[in-house]
């Protein structure tokens, strides 16, 4: 049986670390998933020490200054032995980080790991289809959306959640996110292969465990009636 503990944390940004040691040390999941530009690049071996000490995955979204010329959104995974397996930087931005300068980066690529083929969609990506779709068709199981701050107002809500949704069921894979603690909405979500809801919470500040069951719910799907060469205005 193949099955996956996870705790999607919607959590207060202002101590990182001290969020991670608590929810790190909690049996309630195996894998853990934090909000978009939670962490702090000069926290990331901190993290890595904490993973390994709790024998925990953590995949995080990390506000990443580690190049000291630009400053990025990334999405890191780290496995239960404290390694990084992979990392995938935002590649669509909203326009307030092109004023603030983020650089984007410019790579859609699964990411291979003892745990399946996982994916990023972080907070705005996954609005859209074609980084969910390319990572369809790499096979991806589980996309992963850290969001950056929370909703701003409840047709934002209901509209994320619909996107989820649709990401899941058009991709077959599991869709999971979560977003900061803060005075918007808060968010977390985790919505099966064939689009089921398996859980939409708002505004607490917890951990909320969920079971991804590989049995129950099949990933993988069929695009051999896809006709790429009709879809040539979309990388016009």
């Amino acid at each position: 049986m193949r099955k996956i503990r996870l705790g999607l944390v919607i959590s207060k940004s202002e101590d990182s670390i001290s969020e991670l040691e608590k929810y790190s040390a909690s049996d309630e999941a195996d894998v853990l998933l934090f909000p978009e530009g939670y962490l702090k690049s000069n926290n990331l071996k901190k993290a890595q020490l904490l993973a390994k000490k709790n024998k925990k995955w953590i995949i995080t979204g990390m506000d990443d200054k580690r190049d000291k010329k630009k400053r990025m959104e990334t999405g890191v995974v780290i496995d239960d032995l404290g390694k990084i397996i992979g990392e995938h930087h935002k590649t669509s931005f909203t326009q307030w980080e092109v004023n603030h300068g983020y650089t984007r980066g410019d790579s859609i690529k699964v990411i291979n790991t003892k745990l399946g083929k996982l994916g990023f969609a972080i907070c705005y990506e996954i609005h859209f289809p074609e980084v969910p779709r390319i990572l369809a068709l790499q096979g991806v199981e589980i996309i992963i959306n850290p969001i950056g701050t929370g909703m701003w107002h409840e047709e934002q809500f209901k509209q994320w959640n619909a996107v989820a949704k649709t990401r899941a069921s058009e991709s077959n894979a599991f869709v999971i996110g979560c977003s900061h603690f803060n005075d918007c909405i808060p968010i977390a979500f985790a919505y099966a292969p064939d689009g089921e809801c398996l859980v939409s919470e708002r505004s607490v500040n917890k951990l909320i465990p969920i079971v991804l069951d590989f049995d129950k719910y099949k990933t993988g799907k069929n695009f051999s009636q896809r006709r790429p060469e009709l879809y040539s205005d979309l990388i016009k």
